[in-house]
């Protein structure tokens, strides 16, 4: 009996120690970025200098919360960047990642502060859009690199983030494609039309997309050749353009239309349906002996949902 009582005072001293340990740090407190590896952030494109500020988060993880202000520093990564596009594309270098420009962005500080009380800061991120050809992916690659506490640790994998730097306007995105592909020097009764499910537009100006003719691929070596600009006018108009006159572009009809709807389940969801109506002919170069003229005609179709209790700005970056 006398080893009974024993061992149930050790038991409850035991146990009011274990309590004890609730009050201290369970785990190492780290710092890190929302999400590692490629990230895209949307952005909305402005033009004539405009300005776009992007905030970037930095969390504080722990079990105590954070009684200090701790300060977080970042730098450039241009090394992960370069080992990233070689596992990922090994010889398609015209496929990599391009750092973003210099003359594209500034951060406000590469020093932000976690404030007492709170687990998140943020870097303010300066974006400039204009002089972007987004044929390349660009991306912003950078790392934490110091905190003020020396409690407080880099978070191993989610200390670093590439940011790839997605500008978009109203008209942009991937567009559902009902369009069909001709050759135009085959009788129709004598030819399968070719399709494509679908084709990306990207941003040129605020009012001006590209995207790739027919059904060339999206990550072809020669896409450039196919690039083929949108401009949609005040008048519900579409004018097409090539910059590449080897392809022999011609454009034959471009109208657009816009419809809004809200969604019938969740109705604080916009959706705006843009739908381009196009008929545009032009060659496929690959084998310049041998050109293939071809004939797209169709509707391209982008529908945008918003939810409309979120101001717009804070629905353009996409961190998680």
């Amino acid at each position: 009996m006398k080893r009974l009582y024993l061992y149930i005072i050790l038991s409850l001293f035991a146990g009011s120690s274990c309590n004890k340990e609730w009050n201290n740090e369970l785990y190492v407190k780290e710092v890190s970025f929302v999400k590692s590896g490629v990230v895209k952030v949307n952005a909305k494109y402005k033009s004539q200098g405009g300005v776009v500020t992007i905030k970037v988060p930095v969390i504080l993880s722990g079990s105590t919360g954070n009684p200090d202000d701790i300060e977080v520093t970042i730098e450039l990564d241009k090394d992960t960047l370069a080992d990233l596009n070689f596992d990922r594309f090994r010889l398609r270098k015209d496929l990599y990642f391009q750092e973003l420009p210099q003359v594209n962005y500034s951060f406000k500080s590469m020093t932000t502060v976690i404030p007492k009380g709170s687990l998140q800061g943020y870097f303010d991120l300066d974006l400039k859009m204009e002089g972007l050809d987004l044929i390349n992916k660009y991306v912003l690659p950078i790392k934490i690199v110091a905190t003020s506490k020396d409690n407080v640790a880099k978070r191993r994998w989610f200390s670093k983030s590439i940011m790839q730097i997605i500008p978009f306007n109203d008209y942009s995105n991937k567009y559902s494609n009902a369009g069909i592909i001709w050759n135009r020097d085959v009788p129709q009764n004598n030819q399968t039309a070719l399709t494509i499910p679908s084709r990306n537009a990207f941003v040129v100006n605020e009012n001006t997309v590209f995207f790739f003719a027919g059904n060339i691929d999206e990550e072809a070596y020669d896409r450039a050749k196919y690039k083929i600009i949108a401009k949609f006018n005040a008048d519900s108009t579409v004018t097409l353009t090539a910059p590449d006159a080897s392809i022999k572009f011609q454009q034959k009809a471009g109208t657009y239309s816009i419809t809004k709807k809200m969604d019938e389940v969740q109705p604080y969801l916009e959706k705006t349906y843009i739908t381009m109506n196009l008929e545009y002919w032009y060659s496929d170069i690959t084998n310049l002996a041998f050109p293939i003229n071809y004939r797209f005609v169709g509707p391209l179709t982008l529908e945008k949902v918003r939810n409309i209790q979120v101001p717009e700005e804070d629905q353009q970056v996409q961190f998680e």
